[in-house]
């Protein structure tokens, strides 16, 4: 598993700056270096799942699988509202609503109901656990069950 929380490297910030991504905020530019310390680059398969703490994120992770003509997708627990950032940012997630007493089930749920053929497109993917510790150890455990292994998951707190 990897775990991003340790301190960013003093020269990451100066490659990116140098990279030929737009960065226009200091927030952006933070987001992009964390995504390419955790990406795959193996990878031809990524896939997203978080909450609203996790769209900036996952729209960095964006724009670095489609500099390398990977495949991404993923499922968000979005508070209603949020549900039009995503359409600004033209983020290729879907979205489900969010159950703040329950966080995970809805994602759960929207995994179980995917086509078994588009199961089989994805299982072989990297995948990016991001927001609250009880969302991603709920996903993380569903993973498992579905024969996920460890070194695929990428936990981002």
């Amino acid at each position: 598993m990897f775990d991003i929380s340790r301190p960013i490297n003093n020269a990451e910030p100066e490659a990116a700056m140098n990279s030929d991504v737009p960065v226009t905020e200091e927030n952006e530019l933070l987001h992009y270096i964390t995504s390419k310390q955790l990406y795959n680059k193996q990878a031809t398969h990524h896939f997203f799942v978080g909450d609203e703490s996790s769209v900036e994120l996952f729209n960095a992770l964006k724009t670095i699988a489609l500099q390398n003509d990977h495949e991404y997708f993923g499922i968000l627990e979005l508070h209603p509202e949020y549900e039009a950032v995503l359409s600004m940012l033209k983020l290729l997630v879907d979205s489900v609503p969010e159950m703040p007493q329950e966080p995970a089930l809805n994602a759960i749920q929207w995994m179980e109901d995917m086509h078994p053929n588009c199961w089989l497109a994805w299982q072989n993917a990297t995948f990016y656990l991001s927001g609250g510790t009880t969302l991603i150890s709920r996903f993380q455990q569903y993973l498992a069950k579905k024969n996920i292994a460890g070194w695929q998951v990428r936990i981002i707190k």
